[in-house]
């Protein structure tokens, strides 16, 4: 039987693996970067990256963009709509750092830290951007 994330973390206090889908490019690319996820052991902050379990069973590994009084509202570095309603009691870890080509990067670097501010001030822009394609029938030829 495999642990679940959930057990790894609590027996090692780290988890380390490789996720897979779209939504967090251009920082990890699928099955391709490694990320460390450690336990929550401070109050989450906007900008951070959070691994959570949506009610469906789904994990997750998106970014605060938002803090709320009852939880989070999150989004994917390469997504433009926000899930609101993440609660605290969903959130199993928060992304320590990740693997790119070898080398480790600390979330909490400056470098990081100004890249994902970036991304989340680019949110309504990427979103108009993709409106009007779809208006005027363009297709998204970027990776």
């Amino acid at each position: 039987m495999t642990e679940s994330y959930e057990e790894v973390l609590a027996r090692k206090k780290v988890l380390v693996f490789t996720p897979g889908g779209t939504s967090m490019q251009p920082l990890l690319k699928h099955h391709e970067n490694p990320v460390v996820l450690v336990p929550v052991d401070t109050p989450l902050r906007k900008l951070d990256v959070i691994l959570y379990k949506r009610a469906g069973g789904q994990y997750v590994l998106h970014r605060i963009i938002k803090v709320t009084k009852k939880g989070y509202v999150c989004c994917g570095d390469n997504q433009t709509t926000p899930e609101k309603g993440v609660m605290p009691d969903m959130v199993i870890a928060r992304m320590a750092g990740f693997y790119k080509d070898g080398e480790y990067i600390d979330a909490q670097s400056a470098e990081m830290k100004k890249y994902a501010r970036r991304r989340v001030w680019s949110i309504p822009l990427r979103a108009l951007k993709i409106r009007l394609r779809s208006v005027t029938g363009k297709r998204n030829t970027q990776k």
